[in-house]
Order: structure tokens, then sequence, then C-alpha cells
């Protein structure tokens, strides 16, 4: 590493030392307006994801494998945007980052009214919404990116793990609380309604953070590394993320259809305590991966997983299972700021955007790929199948973490 690099990172341990030490309601009040700011942000996107099916479907007529088009877009301009969202917080500052996010965000939701008023063929109206889903794809990966550059900057890069867990649980709870808001204005104003709350919400989001101070970009101490460096010190990180990211995928998109072919009732609830216990899970045990060693929450969190994951595959009765996806919530939860906070320790100041940005981007794709994996696998073997492959995908991260913790030794 640069003398540059080393003496970035070590002035940056110094603020981290003396924020975490000197101002620690300060620094609780700046994790909640970044959180807040994030809540409000997702409240979009679980917003627009729970109508577009509707829309695409019910008023412009088009079969499933558009629906699944329309609502997977977004995903994808997330991702390939990731890289793209880490530089702009390494080189132009996190702030930038997060308002250009927060101006892509109100952009979607201009698109989106667009598509909702004009009055012309189908064609049109779904090219105009697949750029509002675009928009909204490329404001999320800038605002995540941003938010967390931020406020670790802000905090120090010892409050890492603690800012990753609030963020998490403030995106998890925008997803879920804007999935029904979005169908309650959907039901009354129709798309229109919709699209003028996420227009409306950037403004709110930004009027939480914009009094917080900006952080200089760490790329101007110079330091920053190639792509291809930021790749290597994110890969086993990232790999670990992926695999725990199956069972999430597996979770989210095949345990009502599991429900409802074992004839059991509860599917939603089955749904709700795994939010529950991944929420609960990341406000009790935020401060457990400082506390307790990252390496150790993450490889002890996926155990849990996979504990959760197998009680789900060979439930007899309902209960059971809920209780299954519970544990694989709780394991679930701790895994992206354990391990994240391997990626900030490992990636100078300069490269941390992009490093956070990359790394995010493994679970991203681990979502987006196991769901049509996993489809390939039920149709011949059933459901029960694909919770055991999320159940050995966790195991493999297990045996990730600990290849990580014995490189250490």
């Amino acid at each position: 590493m640069s003398s540059s690099a080393a003496s970035a990172q070590s002035s940056d341990s110094a603020k981290s030392a003396h924020q975490s030490a000197g101002a620690p309601v300060n620094a609780t009040a700046l994790l909640v307006r970044f959180s807040l700011n994030v809540f409000l942000a997702c409240l979009t996107i679980g917003m627009s994801l729970s109508v577009v099916p509707l829309f695409v479907h019910d008023t412009l007529g088009y079969h499933n494998v558009i629906v699944g088009f329309a609502v997977g877009v977004q995903s994808l301009a997330t991702v390939l945007t990731r890289k793209f969202a880490g530089r702009t917080a390494d080189q132009r500052g996190a702030r930038v980052a997060l308002m250009r996010g927060l101006v892509f965000v109100g952009l979607s939701g201009i698109a989106l009214l667009a598509t909702s008023l004009i009055s012309v063929a189908a064609e049109p109206r779904l090219a105009v919404l697949t750029l509002a889903r675009l928009l909204l794809g490329v404001g999320e990966s800038l605002c995540i990116t941003g938010t967390l550059t931020w406020a670790i900057g802000s905090l120090g890069a010892a409050q890492s793990g603690r800012v990753m867990s609030w963020t998490g649980a403030a995106v998890f709870g925008g997803f879920a609380v804007g999935a029904p808001l979005g169908l309650a204005l959907y039901g009354g104003t129709s798309l229109a309604g919709v699209a003028i709350a996420i227009c409306l919400l950037p403004l709110a989001g930004w009027a939480v953070i914009s009094r917080i101070a900006a952080v200089a970009p760490a790329h101007q101490a110079g330091g920053a590394l190639p792509y291809s460096q930021v790749l290597r010190i994110v890969f086993m990180p990232g790999l670990a993320l992926a695999l725990q990211g199956v069972g999430f995928a597996v979770i989210g998109a095949f345990v009502v259809l599991y429900f409802e072919a074992s004839r059991w009732t509860g599917a939603a609830i089955a749904l709700s305590a795994f939010g529950l216990a991944f929420v609960l899970m990341r406000l009790i045990g935020g401060r457990w991966p400082e506390r307790f060693g990252n390496l150790r929450v993450a490889q002890a969190s996926l155990v849990v997983e996979a504990i959760g994951l197998l009680i789900v595959w060979q439930a007899p009765v309902a209960w059971l299972a809920l209780l299954g996806t519970a544990l694989a919530g709780a394991g679930a939860s701790l895994i992206f700021p354990s391990l994240g906070i391997e990626v900030v320790k490992r990636a100078p100041a300069a490269s941390r955007g992009t490093s956070l940005g990359t790394y995010a981007a493994f679970q991203d794709i681990a979502i987006l790929t196991t769901g049509p994996l996993a489809g390939a696998v039920a149709n011949p073997f059933g459901y029960r199948a694909v919770f055991l492959c999320g159940a050995v995908a966790a195991a493999l991260g297990v045996v990730v973490v600990v290849s990580l913790r014995a490189r250490q030794r």
C-alpha cells in the first residue's frame, strides 16, 4: 500500500476514534438521519415494485414475461451501476453521489407520471415505464452507496458495522412499508398518485440530511486502487455474501408457494416472520460485529441461516416452517454488515465507495440469478428442494468465512 493511502487510513482511524469516543449521542442522531433518508428513498422502490406488475398486466395488457422484465430491469440497472456509484462517491464525494441518486429517483417518478398520463398505444407507455425503472435502479445504487460512504466517512471506520446495520434495516423497512403504501395509493388514485409520491419523497429525504456536513472525497488524498485490486479485496467477503443471498432469495420467492403446495395456512406470516426477525436482529445486534469480531459473527450467522433453511426443508407442519423462516431471517441479518466491515478494513479510504458498491453487487447478482435457477430445481424436485439448496449455499458461505479467518491467523 502506498504511503499516501496509509496516511489517509491513519487519518480516518484517528477521526473514527475521536468521533466514536467523543460524541456517541451525535453519532446516533446522525445515524437516524442517514437511515431515515434511506428509508424514504426505499419507500419509492417498494411502492413502484408493488404496482408496476399490476399496471403492466392489467392496464397495458402484457403477459407475465413482460411483467417480469418490467420488474427485473430495475435490479439489473442497480447491479450494473454499483461500480459507477462507488466511483462517484470516491471521486466526487459521497454527498454528491447521494444527491444525484435522489435526483434519479425523482426523475423516475416524473417518467412514471408520464406513463400514467399519456394516452398512446401500450408499446410507447411500456418504453417510458422501462425508462422509469432504469432511472430508479440507478438512483437506488447511488443512494445506498452514497449513504454508506458518507455515514462511514462522518462517523469513522470503527462505526462501519453499525452504519451498515442501520442502513440495511432502513432499506428493508422501506421495501416492506412501501409495498402496501403503493397498493393503497394505486387503488385510490391509480398510477399517477404513486408517481407523484415518488417525485416528492426524494425532496423529503434531502431535507433530512441536507445540513449534515459533507465529507471530502478521500480520492483527493491519493491511494485509490485500480478496479482489479478492488475486486481482489472484495471477492472473498462478496462471495460469502452472495452465498447468503441464495437463502434470502429462495425464502422471498418460494416460501408462499411452498405453503400453498403443502396446504398450510400462514404463508404471509412466513414472510413477515422472516422480515421481522431480520430487522429485529439488525437493531439488536448492530454492534455485535465490532464487539465479538466481524468474521466470527458472520460465520455464526451463516450457520443459523443454514439451520433455519434446513428446518423449512424438512418441516412436517406449518409452525416448524415458520420457525425456520424466522431463524433464516435472523441468520441472514448480520451477514452484510459483518462482511462489510471486512471490506472497509481491507480497502483504502480512497476506494471505499467503489469497494462497498462492488461488495453490494455480489448480493444483487445472487438474488437476481437465484430465482430462475431455483425455479429450475423446483420444477422436477418440488419446492422443498430449493430450501435445501439455500442451506447448502449458506454452508458453503461458512467455508468461505472460515477461510477468511484462517488467513488472519
